[in-house]
């Protein structure tokens, strides 16, 4: 497997760091609460990958768990140094990861490929208007 397949993303202060190979699954922008919040940004990005694909998690994290509009968790790993949200779980995907896209090292994840919550997002902010947009979550 060649070294452009792996993908690495660490904390701000890289005590806490996964390592991914491949593609991810999904990759949407959220606009909901949970990720305004999470990132302190207008919207929030995730990589979704597919567990199989996680070659490695190292490091302390602290996990924070919180309910959704959906009525079911999300639970977050935060590094306990510096407070980066590096990945969380979904209870509504439990075979797939997410990694904060903006933790990676490289820049070869590709581009979102949905949107959604965008009714929360500031009305400035903007994204690839390519892609499926969606006020709420996105259908199943």
């Amino acid at each position: 497997m060649a070294d452009a397949d792996i993908h690495k993303a660490e904390c701000a202060c890289g005590q806490l760091s996964v390592e991914v190979t491949g593609e991810p699954e999904r990759v949407p922008i959220c606009g909901c609460r949970f990720c305004r919040k999470r990132t302190g940004a207008v919207y929030g990005t995730g990589a979704y990958f597919n567990v199989a694909q996680v070659n490695a998690i190292n490091g302390d994290s602290t996990v924070f768990r919180r309910g959704s509009d959906s009525g079911r968790y999300i639970e977050g790993n935060f590094c306990p140094t510096c407070g980066t949200t590096l990945f969380w779980k979904a209870e509504l995907w439990p075979e797939l990861l997410a990694v904060a896209v903006g933790c990676f090292d490289d820049y070869a994840i590709r581009k979102a490929d949905v949107a959604v919550y965008t009714e929360h997002i500031q009305d400035w902010a903007s994204f690839d208007t390519d892609i499926p947009a969606h006020k709420g979550a996105r259908p199943q």
